[in-house]
């Protein structure tokens, strides 16, 4: 089969899976005023070695295409400057949103292979790990999803199967505002420090291992995942800084050998801050939980009067919701805060 037959026929089976409503998902979650075409595949997102969704070009595409061991399909990111895409590095964003889902749930990519097209040929297959920096250059092409080997009858049912399997992930990824540009200071990797083995919490506002002068590269302020909680970290303590003073905070605060990313002292009574690059609040608040309440409560005493999830995105109405629940039910002093 040709990629358009291809394309042809998974426009015509979609109706029977989630995919099949991916211009509807589109025109929701961008507040667009109108759908172009209801099929996946449009006309214009297609050549006889490829096709990406209809408006994929802007975003996490959904894609089929040729490569020398058969018929790939999946999703990808094409840094190709174009007319509709002048300047990729708009993609970068999502980009991070796609690590930090990698990072979190790296099951969910288990199946799933990687690799990129770019000027020095095609990269190695390779499990799915983290977009690098070194591969998100201008021009390149990132895929993740699979392959039907060449010689073996094409599949629609398994190709808009997989497709169903990363619908979730794709509208994760390109639900919400992009987050913006920032400037970010690496976090130089010191020496092994002697870590304070004790349970007991003690506040001590010295700052420690906070982030170095050596500056991220451009793109790695943009998709790396450690740049980010940098970035989150230091913007948080100079808020508090800010309004509280700095004797009064205290960053990565050493509590039963781990650190808590901030804490804030008000009289004599704590709030424990910890960051998260997760790619939503919901994300941000699960990944982040469990250490908030150890570091509160292991010691079955109440170190922090309250525990603060810090994140990049805006809280939506269904995780507030769950939030005030916990509140409500548990008795926990759990909020969540956004770090622009």
């Amino acid at each position: 089969m040709t990629i358009d037959e291809i394309a042809d026929q998974i426009n015509i089976k979609s109706k029977s899976y989630k995919i099949g409503k991916l211009q509807n998902i589109r025109k929701e979650i961008k507040a667009l005023s109108q759908m172009s075409t209801r099929q996946i595949f449009g006309q214009q997102g297609r050549s006889q070695d490829w096709a990406f969704h209809t408006g994929g070009r802007t975003e996490l595409q959904f894609n089929i295409g040729k490569e020398n061991e058969g018929v790939r399909y999946g999703f990808a990111f094409s840094l190709l400057p174009s007319q509709s895409l002048p300047n990729p590095d708009i993609l970068y964003s999502k980009i991070l949103k796609l690590n930090a889902i990698i990072a979190d749930t790296p099951e969910l990519f288990e199946k799933y292979k990687m690799w990129h097209h770019g000027k020095a040929g095609r990269s190695a297959i390779s499990d799915v790990k983290s977009i690098s920096e070194d591969i998100v250059q201008i021009g390149n092409f990132i895929f993740i999803g699979q392959i039907i080997p060449s010689g073996d009858p094409i599949d629609i049912d398994q190709i808009l199967e997989t497709f169903d399997d990363l619908l979730d992930i794709y509208i994760e990824v390109e639900s919400g505002s992009n987050l913006p540009n920032v400037k970010v200071p690496r976090q130089v990797k010191s020496p092994v420090l002697q870590q304070v083995q004790s349970t007991a919490f003690v506040f001590k506002s010295t700052p420690r291992n906070l982030p170095q002068s050596t500056s991220y590269t451009s793109v790695e302020r943009e998709i790396n995942v450690e740049a980010r909680h940098s970035y989150i970290q230091e913007k948080l303590i100079s808020e508090l800084t800010a309004i509280h003073g700095p004797h009064a905070v205290a960053a990565e605060n050493y509590i039963g050998g781990k650190k808590i990313d901030v804490v804030l002292k008000i009289n004599n009574d704590y709030i424990f801050y910890e960051v998260k690059t997760a790619s939503s609040a919901k994300a941000c608040i699960r990944q982040a939980v469990g250490q908030l309440l150890e570091y509160s409560y292991f010691t079955c005493t109440q170190n922090a009067v309250q525990i603060v999830v810090v994140g990049e995105h805006t809280i939506d109405s269904d995780t507030k919701k769950y939030l005030d629940f916990l509140q409500q039910q548990f008795g926990l002093p759990l909020e969540y805060k956004t770090v622009k």
